[in-house]
Order: structure tokens, then C-alpha cells, then sequence
């Protein structure tokens, strides 16, 4: 082209093509950031309606399920785009609306009170079409909206099921109850370690023997270790493979003592999850995760319904139904055993 035929042209430029599919890849776009934002809004509204009939500490241990969670357009316009853009991308791939539903919906999500609801894997969402769907905006909607610049086109509604009681980590108890012993016992039988597993010679596990005082009366019970003592110690058991001991006193924690046997000695701790803590004959106040040895020949006095700090330990008064007395001792001991409240000594 010369530069004569340039100037009897106008000098226009060749006009740049504009392609139609990127008015699809903004409106999926702007569709998506907003199902993420009103979605969020809708879980959110759903938990912290819930969450106010429970404690804290039950919220702390559990989590609720998504249910489902209902997408309603709030026009006829956008019901129609959505519709057909939904439509024609499941023409070409089947999964296309899981995949993108999965982009708008988090794996999990929390309040501010720390309540979580987790999300299934195989989890969908449902686009439900509502009154507002059919109708179209009217003029004095469009006017509204054109001075306030846009308005939220989609409704969520979310529905949950739960609490359900959540998985324990095994650091929460210490790393003495992390792996399942491999053996298979009862709480008054002893239990017997496989020869595949020592390529020792078989022996039978450490039992002790506990006297309980608690709102049942006196007992006497003989716990094959590893054994954990508490108010409801039994989902922690089950779990690790922990031989169970419930109390039943109204200051003790839900698994307030834990026993067992290491390098051949036989210990006493308090696990990481205890509320309360206990107090010793000689008016000692056990600490979190502190190994305590039991020797043979010599029997242990603890009380429960101790603060962790140890605060009023010296002023520990009432009756077992309360605060519950719990005696420990190797097998075969013979030590006497003495109730009522342990009296603290001064320490030179």
C-alpha cells in the first residue's frame, strides 16, 4: 500500500477484532466471586444460629456438616444466563457443574466463636429456581440500580446437621497414648504381648491395683496398663487402646489420670485434656505431661477437683460424690489405705 493510496483511504487503521468469548469468561468470573462471597454469608448465618444452643467446650470438640446449599437467582434475567451457561458447558462436559460449584464452596468453614463446619467430599450444590426468579425488574428497580451501580443477583440458603464429636489428636494426650498398643485385654485380666512383636519370650502386661471412692461408694478394680482414669474415658480408649476406669465425681475431668508402664517402671501423669488436676497425700499438685513413678511396695493417694494452678488445694474439703479419692498401687502390694481429704505438709 503506498502512502498515496494510504492518504485516499482516510488513513483509517485496520480495526481489531473483539472475540464474543470473553463476555462468557467475565460473566463466569463475576458469577464466581460472587457465589463464593454469598455462599460464605449463607454458612455463616446457618452456624451462628446453631452454635448459641451449645457450650463452648462442646463446640471446641466438634464440628457441623454442611447439609446443602440452595442457589436461588433473584431475577429472571440472571436466571436465564446462568441457566444456559450452565447448560451449555454440561453439553460438552458432564462434571462441568460439580467442577465449578466445587471452586465456589470452601472445604471448611469457621465463626467467630470457632465453631467449624466441614464439607463433604462428594458435596454439590443446588440451583433452585424461587419466586423471584420469574419475574423481571421493573423500572423503578433498574433505576435504583443504575445509580447505585449493581445489586447481588443470587440467595443462598445453607442447612446443617451435627455437631459431631471431632477426631482427638494423639498430642493432646502425649505421645504415650499416640500408637495403640498391640494387645488384646480386659480391665481385670492381664493381657499377653504377641511373640512376633518383642521376638521375646511372652509375659504378661503390669497390672495395678485402684481403690476408688467416688458417688458409688468404695471399689476395688485392677487395671491392666496402659489405663486411663477420668469422668468419661471411654471414646478416648476405644481410640487408642486404652484400658478404661470411670469416675464418677463432680469435679473430674473427662480423662483426668493417665497410667501406665515405660523402660519398665510404672508412671502416673496428667494428660494434656484435663480440666482439673489432683492432689497428692503429701500435698503435691500434679502438673500437665509430668511423669510421676509408682513404686512397688508404696501406694499413691490422689483427690480430684484440683485447679491446674493449684489454687485451694489447702482449703479441699467434700464428700466423695464431689471430689472423688482415687488410691494407686502395683499388684501385690499390700499398703494399707487411708480416706478423706489429703492433708498438704509444709515443704523445708
Amino acid at each position: 500500500m503506498s502512502l498515496m493510496d494510504y492518504f485516499k483511504s482516510g488513513g483509517t487503521k485496520p480495526s481489531v477484532e473483539t472475540f464474543k468469548t470473553r463476555h462468557t469468561d467475565e460473566f463466569a468470573d463475576s458469577v464466581l466471586l460472587e457465589l463464593k462471597s454469598v455462599a460464605t454469608d449463607a454458612v455463616k448465618r446457618a452456624i451462628e444460629a446453631r452454635e448459641t444452643r451449645y457450650m463452648k467446650s462442646v463446640l471446641d470438640e466438634s464440628y457441623f456438616v454442611l447439609d446443602s446449599l440452595v442457589i436461588s437467582p433473584k431475577d429472571r434475567d440472571i436466571a436465564q444466563k446462568f441457566d444456559d451457561f450452565l447448560t451449555t458447558h454440561e453439553a460438552v462436559d458432564p462434571q462441568f457443574r460439580r467442577q465449578f460449584f466445587q471452586q465456589v464452596i470452601q472445604r471448611e468453614y469457621r465463626s467467630s466463636r470457632g465453631s467449624s463446619v466441614r464439607v463433604p467430599a462428594e458435596f454439590e450444590a443446588t440451583v433452585q429456581l424461587g419466586q423471584d426468579s420469574l419475574e423481571s425488574l421493573s423500572s423503578e428497580e433498574g433505576f435504583q440500580i443504575s445509580l447505585k451501580g449493581r445489586r447481588v443477583s443470587f440467595a443462598v440458603e445453607a442447612s446443617l446437621s451435627g455437631p459431631l464429636k471431632r477426631e482427638v489428636s494423639p498430642s493432646r494426650f502425649g505421645k504415650a497414648l499416640s500408637t495403640q498398643p498391640p494387645m488384646t485385654s480386659t480391665l481385670d485380666a492381664p493381657a499377653v504381648m504377641p511373640s512376633h512383636v518383642t521376638g521375646m519370650t511372652l509375659r504378661t502386661a503390669s497390672t495395678v491395683s485402684v481403690q476408688l471412692n467416688d458417688a458409688r461408694g468404695s471399689s476395688q478394680h485392677t487395671l491392666v496398663l496402659p489405663a486411663l482414669i477420668g469422668r468419661e474415658p471411654g471414646p478416648m480408649c476405644e481410640q487408642f487402646g486404652v484400658n478404661p476406669l470411670s469416675v464418677q465425681a463432680t469435679y473430674a475431668s473427662r480423662q483426668q489420670l493417665v497410667v501406665l508402664e515405660l523402660m519398665g517402671r510404672v508412671y502416673y501423669y496428667l494428660p494434656d485434656s484435663a480440666s482439673l488436676s489432683c492432689v497428692r497425700a503429701d500435698g503435691l499438685v500434679l502438673e500437665k505431661l509430668k511423669l510421676y513413678p509408682l513404686d512397688a511396695g508404696a501406694s499413691t493417694v490422689l483427690r480430684s477437683g484440683i485447679p491446674p494452678e493449684g489454687a485451694g488445694a489447702v482449703h479441699l474439703q467434700g464428700p466423695n460424690a464431689d471430689y472423688a479419692v482415687i488410691q494407686l498401687r502395683l499388684a501385690g502390694s499390700g499398703s494399707s489405705f487411708h480416706e478423706g481429704t489429703p492433708r498438704p505438709r509444709a515443704v523445708a
